[in-house]
Parts: C-alpha cells; sequence; structure tokens
C-alpha cells in the first residue's frame, strides 16, 4: 500500500498520469489535457479542482525564499534590503517555477483521495 502511494506520488512529480503513469499531464508549459492519452482518464472531475495547487505552489515557494534568506545570512555578508531584494523577486517568481511540479503532485492527491472521475448521479 505504501509502495503504491509512493509511485503514485512519484509519477505527479513526473508530470505523468497518476493512474496509468504513461500518459502527460501537460499539454504546453501551463495547460494540462483533459484525459490521459493512454487509459482515458479524466484528469479534473470538475471545475475548480486544481484549485489545492495552489496552496502546494504557494508553500512551495514559500519555502524556497525562506530557506534561500537562511542560508545566505548563514553564509554571506549580504546586507538586509540585497537578501530583501533578492529573496523577494525569487518568491514572485516561485509560483511560476512551481507551476507544474504543483499540478502534477495534486492531481496525484487527488486521485489517491478519490480517484481523478467519479460519475456523478443526476440529480
Amino acid at each position: 500500500m505504501l509502495f503504491e502511494i509512493i509511485d503514485i506520488l512519484t509519477r505527479g512529480i513526473k508530470l505523468r498520469c497518476p493512474c496509468c503513469g504513461q500518459g502527460q499531464l501537460f499539454k504546453t508549459m501551463f495547460k494540462t489535457f483533459d484525459r490521459c492519452s493512454a487509459c482515458d482518464e479524466r484528469f479534473e472531475r470538475e471545475p475548480g479542482q486544481s484549485f489545492g495547487a495552489i496552496y502546494i505552489n504557494l508553500g512551495l515557494s514559500g519555502a524556497l525564499a525562506a530557506m534561500g534568506y537562511l542560508i545566505t545570512c548563514a553564509f554571506t555578508s549580504l546586507t538586509m534590503p540585497q537578501q530583501l531584494s533578492i529573496w523577494t523577486s525569487v518568491a514572485a517568481l516561485g509560483p511560476f517555477i512551481f507551476f507544474r511540479l504543483a499540478m502534477g503532485l495534486w492531481t496525484s492527491i487527488i486521485f489517491l483521495g478519490e480517484g481523478l472521475y467519479l460519475q456523478w448521479p443526476n440529480q
């Protein structure tokens, strides 16, 4: 069970379908496919489902800026304004850098939680 969870999360990190691991998740740099080309699994069950990827992206960007700041404080003699200019820029670029990774991880988490596409009953 644990190895299966790790495998599914690894597929997300590799930007592959969490169901089969064969199909690609992204069509372009910032646009995902609707379905897997290999197993036809639907990547987004309902509109707005990928909103959770924003939190992953925000966490990764903040962690990068905070760790970078702490490392440069410990090992360099940069002043606070120099540090602030460097790490503010990194924090601003972080969401663009981590977008694909965050989407891949979130898609895998959704797949682990409830599957990507479940047929909803007619109401």
